[in-house]
């Protein structure tokens, strides 16, 4: 998937920013490329995919409530992205 349909992709499934776990797993099946981990609040760090859209440019994954999906380290971010993902190397963040 090219990464200028990605909002597009999302768009058509009801979501613009934010992913749900779902339609993360849909995603990352579809496009490996543009997954990061940042931090997000004190000493967490959330998970997505940039875009470079001007629709939006990043998409955060979220959780069952709507909330950012976030966890309580980078390795911890990392894990997750790749057992549930199967993505192996997202970009980290570290700002």
């Amino acid at each position: 998937m090219a990464e200028d349909e990605i909002t597009n992709w999302l768009a058509k499934r009801g979501r613009k920013g934010d992913l749900s776990i779902e339609l993360a797993k849909q995603l990352a099946a579809e496009s490996r490329l543009g997954w990061y981990i940042a931090p997000h609040g004190h000493n967490r760090y959330a998970i997505g995919k940039i875009t470079l859209q001007k629709l939006s440019t990043r998409h955060i994954v979220n959780d069952d409530e709507g909330k950012p999906l976030t966890f309580g380290s980078v390795e911890q971010a990392k894990t997750f992205l790749r057992d549930e993902l199967k993505i192996l190397a997202p970009q980290v963040f570290n700002y």
